[in-house]
């Protein structure tokens, strides 16, 4: 079978967004509304703009930012992948320990997948079996680092990109990607966003010419290492060889503006690169304590015991990894009410869990209406919006703002000002659409929301919330400049939507729940920016282990 080529079309209807949103996010309508531009580049001079941004959890009370630039700029990337992969995929594949070599697909969630962290630890003892020590490092903030400049360079060649510089070039064609980037977030030349499937390849490109740089550097002395986005462990049979190893690659780094990690750069004995302290011991405990013929004290006690872990490592994982769990063994049935209050317990007391407890509750409340405590999760859901809305982040927000939805209740003024002060695009965006069907209690919410669009409202940092306002016919006539070139325009012309109102959980469209009632609540979805339990810049933490191997 033929691999799948990039496609400016997937990478705008499927690689867009953040990973994990509520399902009411989409952008599979967006191309119907980009095709008329035609097949050439829209990014020109005049078209700038600054990503959306998207506060959302990670494990261990740590946060991630995702960049969401406008759709124009990432159609742009797309075509740039799209007529110049033949050039570029070489030098991918020529990175002989990348884990994390783009794979672009038709059908799924994205366009882009790689190698999903669960898959890193057989990786990692079928190359090193043979080693004794372990050079462990990444790159230090990488995204937000990355200087735009360096594309050409890897690309190209740094002295090829130097001599010539323009955009237009034919030559050193990957001044284009430069431009384009650059144009995205307000002409800045360091960092691209986190998030679009167009940065995971940009990354790797950068990152293969770095992976060139560094086995150069080694010369006849080969060096064996894995590499997943800008993680790095690389093999040594001594102490000194892998010192050498990391002043090789700190070397091939700086030539690209990036550095180590130092806090996170150790040398270590292989045995700690295979061992996997994840503490999994519970989910047999889960299991048994949950299912048919058990004492019910029993789960009672399991659950505590796993909260007080969770507490005591500030590893709210845990507890995510748990509620996966008994999802995937569908236990939810036979003490739910105890369940429910352990999931309230969690939004509460482990943001991380947000969108986990989110997803459980209004699958449960879809099937069985009557056996969720709709009182009490309206409660926790306003609690949490204000909360994290307080705090700017966005992910508990927008998953609770959600729930509340599902819910059929209402989002207070006291709430939504929070939001309207603190709080993304996006969660703004959803709380338009939330108002629209007079699910929020501020009468004077329409003018609050134009008010929080500023300068370049097409495609500055707030244009989901504009294109929304424009969608619902709210928004301000002033905002479409009939100057501006048309990939700026066309989406808001054209009264375009990121959000559907009426979707469903995804997992009700699982295409083997022909009876409508799905048995579990949590769909699978890509999670290559920290939406799993062992995110991929915390190689100090345990990572997840396959279920399925667990028993």
């Amino acid at each position: 079978m033929a691999a799948v080529q990039p496609s400016a079309e997937l990478f705008a209807t499927k690689g867009l967004l953040p990973e994990n949103l509520p399902p009411v996010f989409t952008t599979r309508n967006l191309w119907a509304h980009l095709a008329p531009i035609g097949g050439a580049y829209g990014v020109v001079a005049k078209v700038v703009g600054e990503a959306a941004t998207y506060n959302a959890s990670k494990r261990g009370g740590q946060r991630r930012i995702f960049g969401v630039p406008h759709p124009a700029f990432i159609r742009d990337a797309g075509l740039f992948y799209e007529k110049h992969w033949p050039s570029l995929l070489p030098q991918v594949e020529a990175s002989s320990g990348s884990v994390s070599k783009p794979i672009f697909q038709i059908a799924g969630n994205r366009h882009v997948r790689i190698t999903p962290h669960s898959e890193l630890p057989r990786i990692r003892l079928r190359a090193f079996s043979r080693f004794k020590y372990c050079l462990i490092t990444d790159v230090a903030r990488f995204f937000p680092s990355i200087y735009t400049h360096s594309f050409p360079w890897a690309i190209n060649g740094k002295r090829e990109a130097k001599t010539d510089s323009s955009p237009q070039s034919s030559a050193v064609f990957g001044n284009r990607l430069d431009f384009i980037l650059r144009n995205s977030q307000s002409r800045q030349t360091v960092g691209i966003a986190v998030g679009p499937d167009t940065s995971k390849v940009a990354s790797e490109l950068l990152m293969a010419a770095v992976d060139r740089a560094f086995v150069r550097r080694s010369g006849r002395a080969r060096p064996t290492y894995v590499r997943h986005v800008d993680d790095y462990w690389i093999a040594g049979n001594t102490y000194e060889e892998c010192e050498k190893h990391l002043q090789n690659l700190r070397a091939s780094l700086r030539e690209f503006e990036l550095d180590i990690n130092e806090g996170k750069t150790k040398i270590v004995s292989m045995r700690e690169v295979f061992a996997d302290d994840w503490p999994f011991e519970f989910d047999k405990e889960i299991i048994a304590s949950l299912e048919p013929g058990s004492n019910p004290n029993e789960a009672l006690g399991v659950l505590t015991s796993m909260i007080e872990r969770a507490t005591t490592t500030n590893d709210d994982g845990l507890i995510r990894h748990a509620i996966r769990v008994i999802d995937e063994r569908r236990l939810w049935s036979r003490d739910w009410d105890l369940l429910q209050h352990f999931l309230a317990q969690c939004a509460v007391q482990f943001p991380h869990t947000t969108d986990y407890v989110a997803r459980v509750v209004a699958w449960r409340h879809r099937i069985y209406p009557k056996q969720v405590d709709v009182g009490l999760w309206n409660e926790v859901a306003t609690l949490t919006v204000t909360q994290n809305a307080s705090l700017g982040r966005d992910s508990e927000a927008i998953w609770a703002l959600w729930l509340i939805k599902e819910l059929g209740a209402k989002v207070p003024r006291t709430t939504s000002d929070l939001m309207l002060s603190n709080s993304g695009s996006l969660v703004l965006a959803w709380l338009a659409h939330m108002h629209a069907k007079r699910m929020t209690t501020d009468r004077r919410l329409w003018s609050k929301l134009r008010e929080v669009v500023a300068d370049n409202p097409l495609a500055g940092s707030a244009w989901p919330l504009s294109l929304e306002l424009i969608h619902l016919e709210k928004g301000d006539a002033a905002w479409i400049d009939g100057s501006l070139p048309l990939a700026m325009r066309i989406l808001h012309e054209q009264k375009a939507s990121i959000i559907e109102w009426s979707a469903r959980p995804r997992v009700f469209d699982e295409p083997d729940d022909d009876d409508d009632m799905p048995d579990f609540a949590i769909e699978d979805y890509g999670a290559d920016y920290g939406g799993s339990e062992a995110d991929e810049d915390e190689e100090d933490l345990p990572e997840r282990p396959d279920f399925d191997d667990l028993f």
